[in-house]
């Protein structure tokens, strides 16, 4: 008897040192004490999240938090594990280098012989990928739907709407300008001009966008950006010293340069700055428009650039998709992180 219960020993050893061999091949597992510090990380912990097992122990999870969750996501957890019940759910985290990587989740406590919780072990599998096709699918039935529906709601705006304008300049001249209903004609006119930057920004969006290109100099695609807009006295605009050539298509491309100083506009409040900078490496031409307003809310951030998506009263949501858009039609990536806001274009030296 005595010979088999060494035996049985030996094989509960030699199997959870397999199980917990298969768990560290398949799995993401961490491990922390009652407190919710990080003990014990396996490779691939290390892997997804990018810090060394030395930068992981004796912090706790909050090194990880993307600010994409509410802190009630984060106290539903705690209360769950420590009432001694397992938590499922997926989990937005945020990586050393500032990526971010989705994992499902299930964190189980352990319990020491007085069933006093000892451990928390966390294991996860990485799904990215499937949250990043879902997003894309989802992106896409959104595109066909909005683009049917705004042709035909452009279509029928925009005919009333030179009606109006029309009568309006008709108005001008049987009234003239010196004349007490002046006033009223400039707010039709401005209300005019706003519903028709609307229009024009849904047809950006939606139209068919040429694919010519040929090799043109950024100054000259900034140039032509700020002659389509106004930028104000107590804005300060710093342009890029350095000039390169883009291998682009000039007028798309001075239409993502116009929209990304546009929101910079609109960001600050009061005085400020809008700084465009130009480099260029080995393999790529890299962007960037940094404004010194407030910055973008952390829970906007990732949905900055959905369409229809929107954090200013005016505006259709769409310019921001239809600039990354363009920059994807030019084999590019385009990004952005807040506070400072800085949205980052990364292109191909060419595609010649």
């Amino acid at each position: 008897m005595l010979d088999i219960l060494k035996q049985k020993n030996k094989l509960r050893l030699e199997l959870s040192n397999d199980i917990i061999n298969a768990l560290n091949e398949a799995s993401i597992v961490a491990i922390t004490d009652n407190t919710g510090i990080i003990i014990y990380t396996n490779e691939k912990f290390c892997e997804i999240s990018k810090y060394s097992e030395e930068e992981l122990l004796g912090k706790n999870h909050r090194i990880l938090k993307s600010g994409f969750h509410p802190p009630e996501f984060y106290s539903d957890m705690w209360r769950t594990i420590s009432n001694g019940t397992s938590w499922h759910g997926d989990v937005k985290n945020k990586a050393k280098d500032g990526t971010f990587y989705w994992m499902r989740t299930t964190i189980m406590p352990t319990f020491d012989e007085k069933q006093n919780i000892q451990h928390y072990i966390s294991i996860r599998t990485d799904i990215t990928s499937q949250i990043e096709l879902s997003e894309k699918l989802h992106k896409a039935e959104r595109m066909a739907t909005i683009g049917e529906l705004s042709g035909r709601i452009v279509h029928d705006i925009r005919n009333p709407l030179s009606v109006i304008g029309m009568s309006l300049e008709n108005l001008k001249i049987k009234y003239g300008t010196n004349n007490p209903k002046e006033d009223q004609f400039d707010k039709i006119e401005r209300s005019i001009d706003r519903i028709n930057y609307q229009i024009n920004e849904i047809l950006d969006f939606i139209r068919e966008r040429p694919v010519e290109m040929s090799k043109e100099k950024i100054s000259e695609i900034i140039f032509e950006s700020l002659d389509s807009m106004i930028v104000p006295d107590n804005i300060e605009l710093i342009l890029p010293k350095n000039d390169t050539e883009l291998f682009c298509n000039k007028k798309q491309f001075s239409l993502v340069i116009t929209n990304l100083i546009s929101n910079g506009i609109q960001a600050i409040d009061g005085t400020g700055t809008i700084e465009v900078t130009v480099e260029k490496n080995n393999d790529a031409i890299v962007i960037q428009v940094k404004d010194s307003g407030s910055g973008i809310n952390s829970r906007d951030i990732d949905k900055i650039f959905d369409p229809l998506f929107s954090t200013k009263q005016k505006g259709t949501g769409l310019g921001l998709a239809s600039v990354q858009a363009i920059v994807d039609a030019h084999g590019g990536i385009i990004s952005v992180t807040s506070p400072p806001t800085i949205f980052t274009i990364t292109l191909p030296q060419t595609l010649e």
